[in-house]
């Protein structure tokens, strides 16, 4: 649970900087709740794979 401040951190930093570049890049080529969803797809995969990774190096202490 130490890690949990960490991932959430990372989930936040990545839907942001996915909605920046998608709203950078595809302003007028993707309608804003698709790039919202996205966004949120893409920070939730970063979360996910994050706790993942700190599952496996938990295990292996």
């Amino acid at each position: 649970m130490k890690k949990f401040p960490t991932i959430i951190a990372v989930m936040i930093f990545v839907t942001i900087a996915a909605n920046w570049m998608l709203d950078k890049d595809y302003a007028t080529e993707i309608v804003s709740q698709d790039r919202f969803m996205i966004s949120i797809g893409a920070g939730l995969l970063s979360g996910t794979i994050m706790w993942i990774f700190f599952a496996l190096e938990k295990k292996k202490e």
